[in-house]
Parts: structure tokens; sequence; C-alpha cells
């Protein structure tokens, strides 16, 4: 059971990239609406996009759990060119999901005022 989780983890590994930049999407919608409520007073999904950003952000902080409980180091290869043998900036699974979790908790303080 345990080397079918690893088999899965690092099968998983390489599309993890989609996540992060969709999560990099909505923390962009995000900031133009905050922008949006600090001028005209009203941004309706400000909400919305606080719970993906949220959600999102969970994910991978748990999926970096579920990795160190496995005996695993998951990382995403940023700017990676294999054929070149340069496998990029790695980030922790952890860091990706403190970067998204933090706006998502600002901009939740931030829909209700």
């Amino acid at each position: 059971m345990k080397q079918m989780m690893i088999d899965m983890m690092g099968a998983m590994m390489p599309y993890m990239k989609m996540p992060v930049w969709v999560g990099v999407a909505f923390a962009a919608v995000g900031l133009l609406l905050l922008v949006s409520k600090m001028v005209s007073g009203k941004a309706p999904f400000l909400g919305i996009v606080s719970w993906v950003l949220i959600a999102i952000g969970l994910f991978f902080i748990i999926c970096q759990g579920m990795g160190m409980f496995l005996g695993m180091k998951p990382n995403i290869a940023f700017f990676a060119n294999p054929r070149e043998f340069d496998f990029g900036t790695r980030v922790s699974f952890w860091q990706v999901g403190l970067a998204l979790l933090v706006p998502g908790v600002i901009f939740k303080m931030f829909s209700r005022a």
C-alpha cells in the first residue's frame, strides 16, 4: 500500500505546475478585485477567489505532509530543461502552499470589510 502511494506521488509531481499557475492566476485576479474594492467599495467575487486560493494552498500543504509521511521530498522544478541537465529552481510544496494560502487569507479578511 505504501509503495503504491509512493508511485502515485512520483507520478503526479510533474503535473503539479498547472494548479500552481491556476493559483497564481487567482491571486492576480484577487489583487485586481482588492484594488477594485479599495477604489469603488465593492468586489463581489473577492470572497470566492479567496476561498479558491485557500483551498489550493491547503492542498499543497497537505501534499507536502503526505509526501513527508511517505519519506519523499515533494517539490516542483520551475524553469527546468532536462535536455541540458538543468533541473531548474526547486520549490517545496509547502512553500507553494504558503505562498497561495497567505494571499487567500488576506483577501478573505478584506472581502468581509
